[in-house]
């Protein structure tokens, strides 16, 4: 090839990004452009004269070159194809090859112009892609959790064999038909809507009823709902995914009925026992104290028509009579203060807090608001049975001797709040050792009229109990 010319093919190849190579008809490198240098890191003098195959290529690719270009004029030799060169490092590049022959003279054999692209970390990373549909696959196939693929007009695309078998149906039979064809459902507004706004949707518990399989009633599903974006950022995929979850459903609802059931059993059991403790406290004061007054007044009546000495027995029978009763009042009272029925629960209340003045030494600082109206007996039940048990922890247990006490009503709600700045304590540990059974008794009565009862504390830090009582009846939750 005259030398001009190949300096001109050299200058144009030269500034190229491809790698360019010209190999003389005995296989030796005769141009070797910049890209080709930066390829294998050899310098162009290093190159040229060399023979290509020899220094190039890796020796289990040699005979499969050799025969590609035998015929340099051959269909074949022009055809693309790829094979690795050798760097100056020893490192092998994949290059994707497409050659021509470029003849000199008639009857000459012809000079091979290759034009080479590098493909390494393409192939790479089509490897990693394979790789990850692989794993892809073998998790879509694989696992319990319903999986489908939907395109952005809800029409299946590939459904895997355990959202066929949940629909008791054959994989086949999904792609090409429209999701909510198959099973119309409320849920068509939440996909369209992740078509708009191109966020995840997750459901859970969602109900729903097989039109094919009516028998099945309501079943229920946790689902996700995934877009899948393109490269403008809108929808073109949708991934469904779902778990059946019927049965753990009905579990819990079976528990709920049955949690309802011993709720309103323990409900009954609270109202008849508040019913026998006013029972017995009415037959206490009604029978056995008027009994004992009657008892008194014989003794005083006999004592006082004595002349003479008076008889040491009927003095002591006296003073047991008076005793009697003084403790079957204060046991009826214990029992059930009359005044929390006939005055309402701020006289009660200030009773409790007087006993315990007199009894204990406790002070209660009471604050109130709306007690001046009557409110359900039960809630005022509930108020007094919580005040009563929280201020006979603080006797026992808080080490402090001053509480404080509020008490509103609001539109719906009943709100008791008792403080103190004892010595505190651990719930668990409480609860563990048994000291925790009045805590849990307030904590029913709470639950059982539909409110709630927290308790704040710590050990060194005081305690405060809270009880939030709904002003109407509640069916127990």
């Amino acid at each position: 090839m005259p030398q001009r010319n190949e300096r001109i093919l050299e200058a144009l190849l030269g500034l190229i990004p491809d790698l360019a190579v010209l190999v003389d008809p005995a296989g030796r490198i005769t141009l070797f452009n910049n890209a080709c240098e930066t390829l294998t890191g050899y310098e162009r003098d290093e190159v040229l004269g060399q023979e290509l195959i020899e220094f190039l290529i890796p020796k289990e690719w040699a005979s499969v070159v050799r025969q590609r270009f035998a015929d340099p004029l051959s269909p074949e030799a022009c055809m693309p194809h790829e094979n690795p060169w050798l760097t100056k490092s020893g490192k092998e590049r994949l290059i994707r090859w497409r050659c021509t022959a470029l003849a000199v003279a008639e009857n000459e054999q012809p000079y091979i112009l290759g034009i080479g692209t590098d493909i390494t970390e393409q192939r790479q990373i089509e490897e990693r892609i394979r790789t990850q549909s692989r794993l892809l696959e073998q998790f879509f196939e694989s696992t319990l959790t319903c999986a489908v693929l939907l395109d952005r007009d809800f029409n299946f695309i590939r459904v895997n064999q355990a959202y066929a078998r949940a629909c008791q149906r054959d994989v086949s039979e999904f792609p090409g038909h429209n999701h909510f064809d198959l099973y119309p459902s409320d849920a068509r507004a939440i996909f369209e809507e992740v078509i708009r706004n191109r966020q995840p949707y997750v459901a859970e518990s969602h109900p729903f009823e097989f039109p094919d399989h009516p028998e099945w009633g309501v079943t229920y599903w946790d689902w996700t709902l995934v877009p899948v974006l393109d490269d403008y950022g809108e929808v073109e995929l949708l991934l469904f995914c779902l778990n059946d979850v019927s049965e753990r459903k009905r579990a819990a609802q079976s528990l709920q009925d049955a949690m309802n059931k011993l709720r309103g059993l323990s409900r009954q059991l609270v109202d008849i026992q508040e019913q026998e403790r006013q029972r017995i406290a009415r037959e206490l004061h009604d029978e056995i104290g008027q009994g004992l007054t009657a008892l008194k007044l014989a003794l005083e009546n006999n004592l006082a028509g004595q002349h003479g000495p008076v008889n040491p027995r009927l003095k002591d029978a006296l003073t047991t009579a008076n005793d009697l009763i003084q403790g079957v009042r204060r046991i009826a009272l214990d029992l059930r203060p009359p005044m929390l029925d006939d005055l309402g629960l701020l006289s009660a209340l200030l009773w409790l807090f007087d006993r315990h003045r007199a009894q204990t030494g406790l002070d209660v600082r009471l604050k109130h608001n709306g007690l001046e109206t009557r409110l359900l007996p039960d809630i005022e039940t509930a108020v007094f049975r919580i005040s009563q048990e929280a201020l006979t922890n603080v006797v026992r247990h808080a080490g402090i001797m001053q509480v404080g006490v509020a008490v509103w009503v609001t539109e719906d709600a009943v709100v008791l709040r008792i403080e103190d700045l004892g010595c505190g304590f651990d719930p668990v540990a409480a609860g563990k050792s048994g000291r925790g059974v009045g805590l849990l008794g307030m904590h029913e009565r709470a639950v059982l009229l539909g409110g709630t009862l927290t308790i704040d504390t710590a050990i060194g830090g005081g305690t405060t109990i809270t009880a939030e009582l709904p002003r109407q009846r509640h069916n127990a939750p």
